[in-house]
């Protein structure tokens, strides 16, 4: 798109949608929620690709881990590292939204409260039981995000395990092309975002008035101070106790890459970057940042599962729905697990949200207002999804010094 023969990015188009959106939904109102279908439409497009997306990038993102292991020691450490972030990423997102009960605030007038899927007296034995299908297609027809996880993991490990090599790489080669089919389309359906998120903004303004902007800010509110604390107590607490850096200092060395990620949105656009402030700025040789800091764009959504739990919280409490310990943690176990793959593809982010809220039994329509928003929440996820990279990549980097030293001892 140009205007004044200047070319428009897909963002820009989204915030003008955005904005002319608000304004015809204020302006026009009751009208505009006669045409509100055409966003519903957009958001059926993105439902209707959920089942194949997920299957292709946990099955891809298993089969492309195969040459990690002889990376020995490094790998184990980064992995283990991204994992246990990501895990404390979810618990956080949730703490904070719990104490802060943005939803409260919020004003969404008229959306129906549907029941959350799980009781609150699940037992142990009911939780595992429920990850298994007993039938993969009544899964996949059903929508069943956490089963289908499982059948994907599953499927990965036996792709892995397959003894005939020319079959084997047969079947990768066919799933790596499956996938960038569905991400293609993905693609495809993010370029007409802009007129989704238009008749989606005219609705929801036409619908609820300019009081949207108060639930828009409270929960960007909630979510940024999640994003703050995950930097400062859990990288910066990592990084000051095993590296002996402190957290200002860390925010204050890191202005480069975050600026950036600001900027751009995009975390492997922010690789060389990264890698770049990394050496330059905390010493950490190429050969150790040019592994962990693409494996970690790939692997560490840290940014992302913080919107996930506050995002879930959020929505919970504007329906006046509560959620139980016992799925809380269900909320932790699958952002964890479903924050990886995808990375780097354009509006992945807002799928896998709405996937999240859906898995939950939660209504999505607040998903499409938030998609309206997305770029304010994206410049967090970003944000916080590449300085876990970098500190990540500064923790194994001290690691393997004390390593060295010790080898030389």
């Amino acid at each position: 798109m140009k205007i004044f023969g200047k070319k428009i990015g897909l963002t820009s188009q989204v915030f003008l949608a955005m904005i002319l959106g608000a304004i015809f939904g204020l302006v026009i109102g009751e009208p505009m929620t006669k045409v509100g279908f055409i966003g519903t439409i957009w958001l059926n497009m993105i439902k209707m690709i959920v089942i194949p997306m997920v299957i292709v990038t946990i099955v891809t993102g298993i089969i492309s881990q195969k040459d990690v292991k002889s990376l020995g020691r490094i790998s184990v450490r980064i992995m283990s590292y991204y994992i246990i972030t990501t895990l404390i990423a979810a618990a956080i997102g949730i703490i904070v939204a719990t104490i802060v009960k943005p939803g409260n605030i919020a004003s969404f007038t008229g959306l129906a409260s549907k029941e959350i899927g799980t009781g609150t007296d699940v037992t142990i034995g009911d939780f595992f039981t429920s990850m298994f299908s007993s039938n993969m297609f009544n899964t996949f027809s059903e929508g069943n995000i956490l089963q289908t996880l499982i059948i994907a993991i599953l499927i990965g490990v036996a792709i892995l395990r397959m003894k005939t090599e020319s079959l084997k790489t047969t079947i990768i080669n066919g799933f790596n092309a499956l996938s960038e089919m569905v991400f293609s389309l993905i693609g495809m359906i993010m370029i007409v975002s802009p007129i989704g998120v238009f008749f989606l903004m005219a609705d929801s303004f036409a619908t609820y008035g300019a009081g949207i902007f108060t639930s828009m800010a409270t929960l960007a509110g909630t979510y940024y101070l999640a994003c703050i604390m995950q930097i400062l107590l859990v990288y910066g607490g990592v990084l000051w106790f095993k590296a002996g850096i402190n957290p200002i200092k860390f925010i204050k060395d890191s202005a480069e890459l975050w600026v950036y990620t600001i900027s751009t949105c995009s975390s492997v656009a922010s690789i060389p970057v990264n890698i770049k402030v990394a050496k330059e700025k905390f010493g950490v040789p190429e050969s150790i940042s040019g592994f962990t800091v693409p494996l970690g764009s790939q692997m560490n959504y840290d940014g992302s599962v913080l919107l996930y739990g506050v995002v879930i919280v959020f929505i919970s409490q504007v329906v006046g729905v509560p959620l139980s310990v016992g799925i809380m943690l269900k909320i932790i176990l699958l952002s964890a697990i479903f924050s990886t793959g995808g990375g780097g593809i354009p509006g992945s982010g807002i799928v896998k949200l709405l996937v999240m809220v859906e898995a939950f039994g939660l209504p999505t329509e607040i998903v499409g207002i938030i998609a309206a928003f997305y770029r304010l929440f994206d410049m967090g996820t970003t944000t916080n999804n590449c300085l876990g990279d970098l500190a990540g990549t500064i923790f194994v980097s001290k690691l393997e010094e004390k390593s060295a030293k010790k080898a030389t001892n």
